[in-house]
């Protein structure tokens, strides 16, 4: 990520997630502080249309407690903002399925997009994420998407595929690598 962004809340969070990587506990702090508030709302929207908004706290702390523990996954050349949405759409389809809504899928064309203030929803990240992953050579965008935002496991995934689970880590690697490449390019 550049330091000409457009969006200056996914700047200062970027700045924030750095400086935490670089063990300021302060910036930590401050990177919670300023997610929470964005986190609730997103939640609390997403849980709306399917009169759950009970469950937004629990939704939000299980999304601070997934970004606490994979922070240090997040590929600092991609949209954070993307990253922490694809991580509460994911916790807020987990307690939808505890909530006996098995039918709600990751797929579900329903299912609100999140938006970051000053963010249409015609430019969410998910969407830029999957033109990007679509940019890869075949197979590698869809593996990535199944290990990285489905949240399959390496060896489901080899079994789709009909690869070995050590050529699908070197795909994903690679590709991982080569979205990098192509978001720094989209970021000039």
């Amino acid at each position: 990520m550049t330091k000409q962004t457009k969006n200056p809340l996914e700047q200062q969070l970027w700045d924030l997630v750095m400086a935490t990587r670089a063990g300021d506990q302060n910036a930590y702090r401050q990177l919670l502080t300023q997610l929470t508030p964005f986190l609730r709302q997103a939640a609390a929207g997403q849980l709306r249309s399917f009169s759950r908004t009970h469950l937004a706290e629990d939704v939000v702390q299980e999304t601070l407690l997934t970004i606490h523990l994979k922070l240090h996954t997040y590929l600092a050349e991609l949209p954070f903002l993307a990253w922490v949405r694809v991580i509460l759409k994911h916790k807020t389809i987990d307690f939808l399925r505890r909530a006996r809504l098995e039918n709600v899928s990751l797929d579900d064309e329903n299912f609100p997009e999140i938006a970051a203030p000053g963010e249409s929803s015609d430019t969410t990240a998910s969407r830029d994420l999957m033109k990007l992953l679509a940019q890869l050579k075949p197979p590698s965008g869809e593996i990535i998407h199944a290990l990285k935002i489905q949240g399959a496991s390496v060896k489901d995934v080899a079994k789709k595929f009909n690869l070995s689970e050590s050529n699908i880590k070197v795909l994903v690697h690679r590709g991982l690598q080569k979205l990098a490449l192509l978001a720094k390019d989209e970021a000039a």
